[in-house]
This record gives structure tokens, C-alpha cells and sequence, in this order.
């Protein structure tokens, strides 16, 4: 919580959530032990805070926009704690609004899934006209390649994990194209969750480089259990918007475990989840998709992930694109160039 230094100007007492104290003698700092940076504006002029402070969160995440929401003295600090495009971040900072435009989505090359647990303080956090709201020990998440926005009316402190998406997607594909989902900080695998990301941000950067990954994905695996909990434990709500969530949520894994499957088809789809097909079509309408469209482009997703797996290299081309439920060789190279830019065996040549 923000405290009053001798001087009268607000400052944030934040080293509980890192545990270790990172050098105070300079606004950056970059540590002696493996992929650990920090940002932090006490020490820049006052004047100069907050455009310091745009650059550091583009520089530690990805292009975004900040905007100060008092005429204070800001006050900020980022702790980033990264393994390749996989990173652990404490931010401790007043008052904002943070927000990720259309135009900065196009300029950006990486794809990330952001995972948000609130420390202290209340964030609101909007995404495709979903809005949660985060209290102390709250977790949700953001999707990179849509628009978001974060809103901080006070000082706050989080934990943010970022995930490139693929990689998270292999695990919990059903999420992809979701808006975000509220993981109630009482629940118990949250707790877990919480627990192991500042676990992580304390001991991370000491950790050999070569166990990060493996430490990563164990977080990423706590989390896509903590997700398919949240999901379960609202079964009974009578809040429309969080059935329909459930019912496209049980459609996509349905569609996911059944990729390889010629014959899957959105009625096939509509008849295993009970629901009619109209309303399975609208529910994936409220995406801005089709279900065939979207059944279509998981199918190219795993044949591509495959593409670029070294020890799936002596597959032929054309078997994995049976092997994904394309019947048609032909329609696969053309539907998978037409997405990604390039065919699947220059792809494969490129990898």
C-alpha cells in the first residue's frame, strides 16, 4: 500500500512482493544472475516519470499505452524475470489506465497470453465488452492479439505471467478466443496459482537457467487446471453470460479432442454438448466467428505446430494434413498458405 516517505511524496512499499531487494541506486537496473530486469521512476525527474514509465512497459511486455490518471508524482516499478518469450513480472505503480489499440496489435510480432494475479488494490480489466474486476488474490487473463484495456483508479501491485500463446494453447486450446475469465482468489487452486507465481518472481532469477522452462510450464499447467475449475465450480450459476461461456468452452474442447476426425462438423459438434445448432452457431457468431471457421483454423494451428516439430521432420507433408482431418491435400496447402504467408513445406524448409 502507498506510504508517505520524510519528504511528503507517495511512495510504494513493494519488496514483499519480489522478496529480495534489487538495486535502489538507479532507475534500471539489470541483475548479475540470469534474465532479470528492472525499471523503476523514483529516481528519474519528475517531469520525465511517466513517459520513463511508457517505455518501460512496452520494453518489459509489448507496445502499450499508458495514461496517467492523477496529477502526482507517479510513482513505478517493474521487476521482469524472463525465459525466452516466457517472463514473470512484479509491477508495483499508482494510478492508470493501460490499453493495447488495434494499430499497436499490427505493429506487434509476438503473440502472448497474459495471466494477471492482483496483489493488492482493485483492477478492472476489459476485453471483447467482457470486464472483470480483480480484487486482492484475483486472477484473470488478457489475449495479446485483441484489444484490451486496464483500468487502476488507485496504487495497485500485481503478478503478471506472459505466455506466448501457442505455447500455453497446446495445454488449454479450448480457451483460444475467449474473453477473459475470473478466478476467484479464495478458491484453492488459485491460491496455488498466486502462490507459485511469487514464489517464482522471489526465486527465479536464481534458479539455473536450464530448470526455467520446466518451472514455467509446471505455473502453466497449475493455471490451465485453476481455469477448468473456475468453469466447473459456476455450473449451477443462473448468470446467462456465464453459461453460454460454458457451453462454447465444452463445444471448443469437444471440437479439440476430436480434430483428427473427418466427419466432426458443427452438428456433430451441437449434438454431443446437448444444445441445439442455432444456438451453438450463435454462440460462436458472439466471437465473430463460424464454428466450421473455427474447427477449420484449430486443425490448421496443430498441422503447423506439427510442421515445426523436429522430430516429427520424416512425417510427409500431405500425412499431416490427413492426420488433422483435411481430406483434401489440395485444399489444405491452399487454406494454410492463404493463412499464414507461406505453404507448408516452405514453412517446414523455414523451421
Amino acid at each position: 500500500m502507498p506510504a508517505l516517505d520524510h519528504s511528503g511524496t507517495k511512495q510504494l512499499h513493494i519488496d514483499h512482493i519480489w522478496g529480495y531487494v534489487v538495486d535502489h541506486m538507479g532507475h534500471e537496473t539489470l541483475s548479475n544472475h540470469a534474465n532479470i530486469r528492472t525499471f523503476e521512476t523514483d529516481d528519474i525527474d519528475v517531469s520525465k516519470r511517466f513517459d520513463y514509465w511508457q517505455q518501460a512497459t512496452n520494453e518489459a511486455f509489448l507496445p502499450l499505452e499508458s495514461e496517467q490518471v492523477e496529477d502526482s508524482n507517479f510513482s513505478g516499478r517493474i521487476q521482469v524475470v524472463k525465459v525466452g518469450h516466457m517472463g514473470i513480472s512484479a509491477i508495483a505503480a499508482d494510478a492508470q489506465v493501460v490499453r493495447r489499440s488495434r494499430k499497436l496489435i499490427r505493429c506487434s510480432e509476438v503473440s502472448s497470453l497474459f495471466f494477471i494475479c492482483q496483489t493488492t488494490g482493485i483492477g478492472t480489466i476489459r476485453q471483447d465488452c467482457e470486464e472483470v474486476t480483480l480484487n486482492e488474490g484475483d486472477l484473470t487473463f488478457v489475449d495479446s492479439d485483441r484489444p484490451y484495456e486496464f483500468r487502476f483508479d488507485n496504487a495497485f501491485e500485481q503478478a503478471v505471467l506472459q505466455v506466448p500463446k501457442d505455447h500455453f494453447l497446446e495445454r488449454c486450446r479450448w480457451i483460444a478466443g475467449s474473453p477473459p475469465i475470473w478466478l476467484d482468489g479464495k478458491a484453492p487452486l488459485t491460491q496455488m496459482v498466486s502462490a507459485n507465481l511469487k514464489t517464482l518472481l522471489k526465486v527465479g532469477a536464481h534458479l539455473p537457467q536450464g530448470c526455467l522452462p520446466q518451472v514455467f510450464d509446471g505455473v502453466i499447467d497449475l493455471l490451465s487446471s485453476a481455469l477448468g475449475d473456475a468453469l466447473g465450480e459456476t455450473e449451477t450459476s443462473t448468470d446467462g453470460t456465464q453459461t453460454r461461456l460454458q457451453h462454447l468452452q465444452r463445444a471448443k474442447r469437444y471440437i479439440l479432442k476430436n480434430l483428427k476426425e473427418e466427419s466432426l462438423s458443427p452438428d456433430v459438434v451441437a449434438q454431443a454438448g446437448g444444445i441445439s445448432g442455432r444456438y451453438l452457431r450463435n454462440l460462436f457468431s458472439a466471437e465473430g466467428q463460424s464454428v466450421s471457421a473455427w474447427i477449420r483454423m484449430q486443425r490448421l494451428e496443430s498441422a503447423r505446430m506439427d510442421l515445426q516439430r523436429k522430430h516429427r521432420a520424416s512425417i510427409p507433408v500431405n500425412q499431416i494434413a490427413y492426420r488433422w482431418g483435411f481430406s483434401s491435400y489440395t485444399h489444405f496447402c491452399r487454406l494454410f498458405k492463404s493463412t499464414y504467408g507461406v505453404s507448408p513445406t516452405e514453412l517446414r524448409r523455414g523451421n
